[in-house]
This record gives structure tokens, C-alpha cells and sequence, in this order.
């Protein structure tokens, strides 16, 4: 992750921002007293929320490490549409 000073990001904000966008790597903003700022680009941002909302229900955590298990073992085969969508496909 490329680092730089809030005084330098402010000089280049333009420069900074369209670096951030066209290579999507993260820019650490290190401000002395106040603390650091990571810029990542919007789209990035929304879904690492959506990550963030998924690992935190129990469920969906949990049938996301049983289905890992399940590769690491050779057991999984994988689903069906029926399964995913709970057998309520169009047909």
C-alpha cells in the first residue's frame, strides 16, 4: 500500500485520486497528530461492507466455513440451482 503525507495529498489531490481509481490500490494518508486515512475507491469500499455484513451473520459464516471444510476434504460437489434458489426456479 502506498503511503503519503496529508501535505502531499493535498498538493496532488487529483493526481492521488485518479492513481487510486486507475490501479486500485489503496493510498494510506498519514496525518502526524491526527491520524491515518486509507482512500480506496467507492465500489471497493461498498463491498468490503457487504463482506463485512455477510461474516457477521452467524449463519452465512457458518455455512461458508462448513462448505470450505467441505472442499478441503474432496466432499463437496457442489449445488444445484434448486438449491440455491430453494426450489423456487422458474421452469
Amino acid at each position: 500500500m502506498r503511503t503519503t503525507r496529508v501535505s502531499d495529498y493535498r498538493s496532488h489531490l487529483s493526481g492521488f485520486h485518479r492513481r487510486v481509481l486507475e490501479d486500485r490500490e489503496p493510498l494510506r494518508v498519514s496525518g502526524s497528530n491526527q491520524g491515518d486515512v486509507v482512500i480506496i475507491p467507492a465500489d471497493d469500499f461498498e463491498r468490503l461492507q457487504e463482506t463485512i455484513a455477510l461474516l457477521k451473520d452467524k449463519a452465512t459464516l457458518n455455512s461458508l466455513l462448513q462448505t470450505r471444510a467441505e472442499i478441503q476434504e474432496g466432499s463437496f460437489h457442489g449445488y444445484t440451482m434448486e438449491d440455491i434458489s430453494g426450489g423456487t426456479e422458474d421452469k
